[in-house]
């Protein structure tokens, strides 16, 4: 097995056992009995089970930043809620496709340390802000009311993150995804009132 190979390889069990455990409760013991590996040859690519959190907690992040596109508002570009649309559909599958990682952010991350903390928040400041960029565009077309956009950035972004939460586990029971952001988008825009409850 090729080097790169191999650190993928140890990644991925280690994955898989902090999804199971917990990063705690998961010893590095766990750790290159799943990978089928020695304790000498973990120790060629990691010092310790930290080491390879933080490498599996930065790819994630890193991944997510690259999934997550600025609407802009363009002729040559699709219209704005669908570019949304579509970095909603593509952030949720990424965590749908890889939920041992999806699960390792939402659960064993926050608090773990104040380092991995700001690395969470500047995470969720940069969502937040591309959300609010985008509703400050809705706010210039005249399809998203005038309000206190950050605080509506952040509310969102918190429902968001519940949801994709709960997509990534087991047991979760969610709608085919084009529905679930379907309704996610008609939720933030329409909110719950019928259009009766508005007169």
């Amino acid at each position: 097995m090729l080097p790169e190979e191999r650190r993928l390889s140890i990644l991925n069990a280690a994955k898989e056992m902090f999804a199971i455990k917990g990063y705690h409760e998961t010893s590095i013991s766990d750790i290159i009995k799943r990978a089928d590996i020695a304790r000498g040859t973990f120790y060629l690519y990691f010092k310790d089970k930290r080491e390879i959190f933080d490498a599996l907690f930065d790819h994630l992040l890193q991944r997510i930043n690259e999934s997550l596109q600025r609407v802009v508002l363009s002729s040559d570009q699709k219209p704005p809620l669908d570019q949304i649309s579509d970095n909603l559909g593509r952030v949720f599958k990424l965590a749908m496709d890889d939920p041992e990682i999806a699960h390792i952010l939402f659960r064993h991350a926050p608090g773990l340390d104040s380092i991995t903390d700001q690395k969470i928040e500047l995470f969720y400041s940069k969502i937040a802000s591309l959300i609010e960029s985008a509703l400050s565009l809705g706010v210039q077309m005249g399809l998203v009311r005038p309000g206190n956009l950050t605080l509506l950035s952040i509310y969102m972004m918190g429902g968001v993150k519940e949801i994709m939460d709960m997509v990534t586990r087991p047991q979760g029971n969610m709608p085919p995804l084009a529905q679930l952001i379907k309704e996610l988008l008609d939720f933030n825009l329409h909110g719950l009132a019928t259009d009766a409850a508005k007169q």
